[in-house]
């Protein structure tokens, strides 16, 4: 639900960064890639409870994650690959994240469990529309590589929840209950939009 509004947020007040990137030759899948790398590294620090550390460099590889759909547009060299890339090693980071918060809090591994569920749903709606909708012409969102629909459950709010916890573990059971409640409403709309647009 946020993710988009941060976006632009991002490319109209930081663009800065994106374009030294540019300069300096750095390619918007390297960035993708480092990205990823620095998400999985923050899983490990979580997992063995640094968590402070952790989440400090899992909010920087999230925020190095927005720059590489700019990187490629300054590059004028987007590719179907790139839009592959990330997606990929986003869902890897994500659920690195959640492995690692269920190693690190055993008590709610159930929680997480469902959680990781909630993103194989989520994931699998959002693809499976966005290519079917493709085939019928029709445009669901902006003009990124997999056309994403707004949710409940995004990238933006996976963070949130991350932060939340880490910050907060005492209520962290709590907060699981409701961000599983809030995938399965995301997976629901998005089969409710399907049904409207696909039958």
């Amino acid at each position: 639900m946020i993710d988009d509004p941060f976006r632009q947020w991002l490319s109209r007040h930081w663009g800065a960064p994106a374009i030294a990137l540019h300069r300096a030759g750095i390619t918007a899948n390297q960035v993708t890639v480092v990205a990823a790398v620095l998400g999985v590294t923050a899983s490990a620090l979580v997992a063995v409870h640094l968590t402070g550390s952790g989440i400090a460099l899992w909010l920087v590889s999230r925020l190095l994650d927005g720059y590489d759909g700019m990187l490629a547009r300054l590059a004028g060299n987007g590719s179907l690959f790139g839009g592959y890339l990330d997606i990929t090693f986003d869902m890897l980071a994500y659920s690195a994240m959640a492995i690692a918060f269920a190693v690190a809090m055993p008590a709610d591994v159930v929680l997480w469990m469902v959680v990781l569920l909630g993103y194989v749903l989520a994931i699998t709606t959002t693809l499976a529309l966005s290519s079917l909708a493709e085939k019928t012409h029709r445009q669901l969102s902006s003009d990124r590589s997999i056309q994403f629909t707004r949710a409940l459950a995004e990238g933006g709010e996976t963070t949130l929840v991350y932060v939340l916890i880490a910050l907060a573990p005492s209520v962290s059971r709590y907060v699981l209950v409701v961000w599983i409640a809030l995938l399965a409403i995301t997976v629901i709309q998005r089969t409710a939009l399907a049904r409207r647009l696909l039958s």
